[in-house]
């Protein structure tokens, strides 16, 4: 990553600043761009997994509810 600035005639100047002390703009590799994006993209399969996990959950505590409920009425009625 290099850190540059925008003069006012629209060159680029490049500083030493590191990537915690850059204000200005950060020119990255082809590289780190397609590792960055790679890390951040979702597909199908993730939204699916995440659906499947939320829904199974509900699912899963709704029986442990109504296995609780059963529980204590059979309870009750001893």
């Amino acid at each position: 990553m290099q850190c540059v600035y925008l003069n006012q005639n629209g060159t680029l100047t490049a500083t030493t600043d590191t990537a915690e002390t850059c204000e200005a703009f950060a020119l990255v590799s082809a590289n780190e761009v397609q590792a960055f994006n790679a890390a951040t993209q979702i597909n199908a399969f993730d939204i699916a997994e995440a659906f499947a996990w939320g829904f199974g959950t509900v699912i899963f505590f709704a029986y442990l509810s109504y296995s609780v409920k059963a529980a204590r009425q059979v309870i009750n009625k001893i």
